[in-house]
């Protein structure tokens, strides 16, 4: 099979592997699109620390179920599936209680294992989740952030008539925005690019603007889906008494900014970690298929494998909304 492969950090490469045959507990996917996503940039240029290189980046895909592992039960050839990346023990004090993202002895797809941009790649089949009927597979690589936001809204909790502020109009900052906006909360969107803020009406922002400062406002519940600590510092300065703050968004190692932990007690601030999907990966999928979201608007013509190395560049830049690569029908 083709694959992209990082031998190291900085150093990319198209390249022919040996197909994967699947373990006992394992199915094999043909991926048929992988989505790009930030954490990619990170594995590529070598600042995610758990990653083991080499390896083959890629967790935001769908594809069809080639082969099957005797142990794996409810999955056959032919199976239509997005695939939850995460890799847990289920042993463990954090999986055992239910914070499986919580691994102590985690990892996942991309970053400590083979990952999707690639042809085949194979994965537990009990991380499959089986596409309900109406999601076709070009939406399915959306599946993955998707239940990221969803968990991010879990974590956040009621919304209800809440003046909320999302910063970044990315594929993460506009799907939640939409969710937040679908719960009750009166929601606005910063983003300096322009041409990314056009859609947030779409995603249900009521007000859209370049820089915080534009909206002369505070909020009750801030989101950051930017990782930017001077984004987050700005975020910290406009919520509210009682306020509360969700990080969605992954920073560099060693970044941070600067806070005073008593304007944090003064205010009574919630400050929210989100990391990853938690039990979200069916919703996800579901809500997909309803068609309630206009996901289409993300969406951009897919790259071939053999441009993987704009796609991630593309991703880096901010330059349009959700870069995906197409390993459907790639050539052997």
């Amino acid at each position: 099979m083709r694959a992209a492969v990082v031998q190291a950090p900085g150093d990319l490469a198209i390249t022919e592997l040996p197909d994967p045959a699947p373990r006992d507990h394992e199915v094999v996917v043909a991926v048929e699109l992988c989505g790009i996503c930030g954490t990619d940039v990170h594995v590529l240029d070598g600042d995610y620390g758990v990653v083991r290189y080499p390896v083959i980046p890629g967790h935001e895909f769908g594809g069809e179920v080639v082969a099957v592992g005797r142990a794996v039960r409810g999955l056959a050839p032919g199976t239509r599936v997005a695939v939850d990346p995460m890799d847990y023990c289920d042993a463990c004090s954090m999986c055992r209680s239910g914070w499986t993202n919580m691994c102590l002895d985690g990892g996942g797809l991309g970053t400590t294992a083979p990952g999707a941009l690639a042809q085949y790649v194979a994965v537990n089949g009990a991380r499959c989740e089986p596409l309900p009927d109406g999601l076709d597979l070009g939406a399915a690589s959306l599946v993955e952030p998707l239940a990221c936001v969803l968990h991010a809204v879990d974590r956040i909790g009621p919304v209800l008539g809440r003046d909320v502020l999302v910063l970044g109009a990315g594929p993460i900052g506009l799907l939640s925005s939409a969710l937040l906006a679908m719960s009750g909360g009166r929601v606005d969107l910063v983003d300096r690019q322009h041409a990314r803020l056009a859609v947030g009406p779409r995603f249900g922002a009521r007000r859209t603007a370049a820089a915080v400062a534009e909206l002369d406002s505070t909020w009750d519940v801030v989101v950051d889906a930017t990782g930017s600590p001077d984004a987050v510092a700005d975020g910290f300065a406009v919520t509210r008494r009682a306020g509360r703050i969700a990080l969605l968004g992954v920073s560099g190692p060693g970044r941070s900014f600067a806070f005073e932990p008593f304007d944090v007690v003064a205010r009574e601030l919630t400050v929210v970690g989100v990391n990853s999907v938690r039990h979200t990966f069916g919703r996800a999928a579901r809500l997909l298929a309803a068609g309630t979201l206009p996901t289409d608007l993300l969406h951009e013509p897919p790259l071939p494998l053999a441009a993987t190395a704009q796609a991630l560049e593309r991703s880096r830049r901010g330059a349009g909304l959700k870069t995906r690569v197409r390993l459907g029908g790639e050539a052997s």
